[in-house]
């Protein structure tokens, strides 16, 4: 089957699927009438009327327009004209002739590792219209020319086969779709109509896409070599996950600090050099991948079998470094970055004060959860270290490290509470200003002693990446050890204090649980919950906890009920659903147990800390948005 049919059968099921929304749309709409005017019972069947339209007319006809009129997002990042990047179009240029296309009208450099073409087109993809293509920044810093070659070629691949002009009517009718399922809710009989509908189309619908991209595959080996074709397929997979090692370990706590660095895409080339042997083991280890059918691309070693398997062109590989293609590359890292983070209230700051900044942070943030759940162990507030130290010493060890270590046998952990301590008495030298954070490509961040270290001191010898200096690195895991033991408590704070870290320095910054990185994950509108003074209650689940926020109570309101909820899972903003008035959010960390108590119809009971118990009653007209019951029944499996 050719992928021009193939793509043809996918274009009469979306067409199919908007001949149902019209029909759908003229029952719903012929039955809400024909009830309002026939029947003269009361109230009764004009309200059923009213259901009737809104869980057909109002979710199938308001799925469809909202999918219609939506815009394509502009490209997240930068342009690069013909001015400024006259190396990179020339070849571009020369790629497209060679593939048989015409040239995109612009390219966007981009974060991400990837690189992509689209196409506005008009008349359902019969005529052709303005291309972009977009090409990631990691890929400049670290293919080779060859390998770029190949990527932008099978991206050009894409236009040549004339994939490109329906991908945008492909893209709308997947948004019909979701839009529509997602206003009809769980409870809709409909709605199992158009989810089995779309899942019939989304199995269509990729394999066009993997038969695509094969194809866009030889007009990569046509342009560049099969090893180019394969090495840029095998790099874009390593590159991937190294990008998002550097984002999540150098990068997020400095931001989630309100941080930036002063050169963003700088940091990730000094990340590749420093971690060479670790990219190369990566890169040799070529994990085999199975194919889905639900796969919108092919495995990489099918794709890679299928590249060997091409004939072969008479190519010579240019190894130079892909950055020669754009000489400005490192002002375009810096104008790109300015325009993925500009928009944020961020403080720039050089890459140690930054990485130390982050730590410090995260640091804080983790032992403010320790802190917090050692006063429930005690029943009394823990302000900061000291209080810790004052409550091994008043023997109880035991009690808070059973909260800690709840698995382990009472001695072991008392034992292992030497960690949690070594943490604290780290947090305590920052903040005393005896200790900072060193920054290492090679690691995570090292603690040093930023003052001369006093006799009896466990420090080791250190080189610091930033300065090239040696310092004292701190270890204070020693000193923790004697803090387990209230027998050497007081030994502990001697050589604490010789050190010159004040223990009282580490405070208890946040006294409840932060929602800055919480997610929303789904919701069941619709719930009761004995006790609350409103009636209908929308349980939101983020992965912290639960939000019982005040529902719109009428079931003519559903939509906007639903509505609500997937927009909070879309925006992923647990602040904004806590904020909500009348909403009384349950963090996990308060929960003690929490239990699916009854089948039909559903009861979750949950135990607070406190004693409390909080029941949660799944009513006839609740329903369930984004798996809710699946991610309600696994947190509470975690608690």
């Amino acid at each position: 089957m050719t992928t021009a049919f193939r793509a043809l059968v996918s274009i009469i099921m979306l067409v199919g699927f908007y001949l149902v929304a019209l029909v759908l749309f003229a029952a719903g709409t012929g039955l809400a009438v024909w009830i309002a005017v026939n029947t003269r019972a009361g109230a009764a069947p004009a309200k059923f009327a009213f259901v009737i339209f809104f869980a057909t007319v109002w979710a199938v006809g308001y799925g469809t327009w909202k999918a219609v009129r939506e815009q394509n997002s502009p490209p997240n990042g930068i342009p690069l004209t013909r001015q400024n990047a006259p190396h990179l179009w020339a070849t571009v240029d020369e790629l497209a002739q060679a593939v048989g296309t015409r040239t995109p009208d612009e390219i966007f450099l981009v974060a991400s590792v990837n690189a992509a073409v689209s196409e506005k087109t008009r008349l359902m993809g019969l005529i052709g219209g303005r291309r972009t293509m977009l090409i990631g920044m990691p890929l400049l810093q670290a293919f080779t020319v060859a390998q770029l070659r190949s990527v932008l070629a099978h991206e050009l691949g894409h236009l040549s086969g004339a994939h490109t002009r329906l991908a945008g009517v492909s893209y709308r009718g997947r948004m019909a779709m979701g839009r529509t399922i997602e206003h009809l809710g769980s409870g809709n009989l409909i709605g199992y109509v158009y989810r089995g509908y779309g899942r019939l189309f989304l199995l269509v619908d990729n394999a066009v896409s993997r038969k695509q991209e094969l194809e866009a595959d030889l007009s990569s080996v046509r342009v560049a070599g099969r090893d180019a074709a394969a090495s840029a397929l095998e790099e874009v997979r390593v590159l991937a996950a190294a990008f998002d090692f550097y984002l999540d370990r150098y990068v997020g706590p400095g931001l989630e600090a309100g941080a930036a660095p002063d050169d963003l895409f700088a940091g990730f080339r000094e990340l590749l050099t420093a971690r060479a042997e670790e990219i190369a083991a990566l890169r040799a280890s070529r994990p085999v991948e199975h194919r889905s059918r639900w796969d919108s691309h092919p495995p990489i070693n099918e794709r890679v079998a299928a590249i060997h398997a091409a004939p072969e062109s008479a190519i010579t590989p240019d190894d130079r470094p892909a950055a020669l293609l754009l000489p400005g590359l490192g002002d375009a890292g810096l104008a790109l970055q300015q325009h993925i983070l500009g928009g944020r209230q961020l403080t720039v700051m050089p890459w140690q004060q930054f990485i130390g900044h982050g730590a410090s942070s995260r640091l804080q943030e983790n032992m403010d959860g320790l802190l917090r759940a050692l006063a429930r162990a005690i029943g009394r507030p823990v302000a900061d270290v000291g209080v810790v130290l004052d409550q091994i010493e008043a023997g109880r060890l035991p009690a808070m490290a059973a909260v800690v270590f709840p698995d382990a046998a009472p001695e072991e952990a008392a034992k292992l509470f030497a960690g949690p301590l070594d943490a604290l008495f780290a947090l305590a030298a920052v903040r005393s200003g005896v200790a900072h954070w060193d920054h290492s490509w090679t690691g995570g961040p090292r603690l040093l002693s930023s003052v001369p270290v006093a006799a009896g001191a466990s420090v080791a010898p250190a080189t610091s990446e930033a300065s090239g200096t040696s310092e004292a690195e701190l270890d204070l895991e020693p000193i923790a050890l004697l803090a387990t033991d209230r027998a050497t408590v007081g030994e502990a704070r001697r050589q604490l204090a010789a050190l010159g870290i004040d223990v009282a320095a580490a405070k208890q910054v946040e006294t409840t649980v932060p929602l800055r990185r919480a997610s929303v994950l789904a919701g069941v509108i619709n719930m009761k919950v004995p006790g609350m003074p409103h009636r209908r209650i929308d349980v939101i689940i983020l992965d912290t906890g639960l939000a019982l926020v005040p529902s719109f109570g009428r079931m003519t309101l559903a939509h906007k009920m639903r509505g609500r909820v997937m927009d909070w899972v879309q925006r992923g903003d647990a602040e904004a659903v806590v904020a909500t008035p009348g909403t009384r959010y349950l963090p996990m960390e308060e929960m003690v147990s929490g239990s699916q108590v009854r089948t039909f119809p559903k009861r979750f009971e949950i135990v607070l800390r406190s004693g409390e118990r909080v029941t949660l009653d799944w009513t006839l007209q609740a329903e369930d948005q984004n798996n809710a019951y699946d991610r309600l029944r696994d947190l509470l499996k975690a608690i």
